[in-house]
C-alpha cells in the first residue's frame, strides 16, 4: 500500500497513524499538494488528501472511507466498535472533532492565501467560533481514559491531529484550562508507538505565514 499525502494534514496522519496500528505496512508518497499538484491529482481526481493506493492499483480517497476499509481488514481490533451505541458514539466524536478541524483549517486558508484587507473578518470570527464550540463540545463530551471510555479510538486519533494542528498552525481558541483534558488526552496518545511512528517531518509542515 502506498499512502499519499503529508503528514502536516491531520487527515492523512490520522490514517498513518491506523496503519501502524493495525501493523499493516505501507510506503508514503510524500509529494505536496501544492507544489507537486499536477502529480498528485493522476492519483487522486480532487488533488485532495490522504490517497490510498491498494497493492492491486485501486485507490481509496476520503479519510473516512479509507479508514472504513482498513477497519474492515484489522476485523475486531478495529478503532471502532462493530454496531450499536458505542460505534454511533465513536463515529460522532470523530465526526464532532473533524468538523471542528474543518473550520480551524478553514481560518488557516484565509489568513494564508489572502493577506490585509483581502481577508474576510465575518469568515473568520463565523469559523474561530464555530471551531470554539467544537473544543467545547469535545470537551464536554469526552470519557475517560480516552475520548469514548475504555479503548483507543478513531475519536482519539482525530483528536490527537487536531491538536497538534491547532497547536502548530492555529490555536487562540484552544483554552489550555477550558480544554485541558483534550489537551491531556492528545499529550498522552502522542507517546503512544503508532503516533510516534507517524511522526511529522518539518519537510512536510505548511510554510507560515
Amino acid at each position: 500500500m502506498i499512502l499519499v499525502g503529508q503528514y502536516d494534514s491531520p487527515v492523512t496522519r490520522r490514517v498513518a497513524v491506523a496503519l501502524n496500528h493495525y501493523g499493516i505496512p505501507f510506503t508514503r508518497d510524500t509529494r505536496s499538494i501544492f507544489g507537486e499538484a499536477a502529480a498528485v491529482g493522476k492519483i487522486s481526481p480532487l488533488t485532495r488528501i490522504p490517497a490510498l493506493v491498494l497493492d492491486d492499483g485501486e485507490v481509496l480517497i476520503d479519510s473516512a472511507a479509507i479508514l472504513d476499509h482498513l477497519d474492515e481488514q484489522a476485523g475486531d481490533r478495529a478503532l471502532c466498535p462493530p454496531a450499536g451505541p458505542a460505534r454511533r458514539r465513536v463515529l460522532q466524536m470523530t465526526a464532532l472533532a473533524q468538523g471542528t478541524l474543518e473550520k480551524v483549517a478553514a481560518v488557516v486558508y484565509e489568513r494564508h492565501f489572502h493577506q490585509g484587507s483581502s481577508q474576510s473578518a465575518e469568515w473568520l470570527t463565523r469559523c474561530l467560533g464555530q471551531a470554539r464550540a467544537g473544543l467545547d463540545e469535545l470537551a464536554r463530551r469526552l470519557g475517560a481514559p480516552y475520548a469514548c471510555g475504555a479503548e483507543l479510538s478513531h475519536a482519539d486519533v482525530m483528536i490527537t491531529t487536531l491538536v497538534w494542528y491547532m497547536q502548530d498552525r492555529m490555536d487562540e481558541v484552544l483554552s489550555p484550562n477550558a480544554h485541558a483534558a483534550l489537551l491531556a488526552l492528545a499529550a498522552h496518545c502522542e507517546t503512544l508507538p503508532a503516533f510516534r511512528a507517524a511522526a511529522i517531518s518539518d519537510f512536510e509542515k505548511m510554510p507560515k505565514g
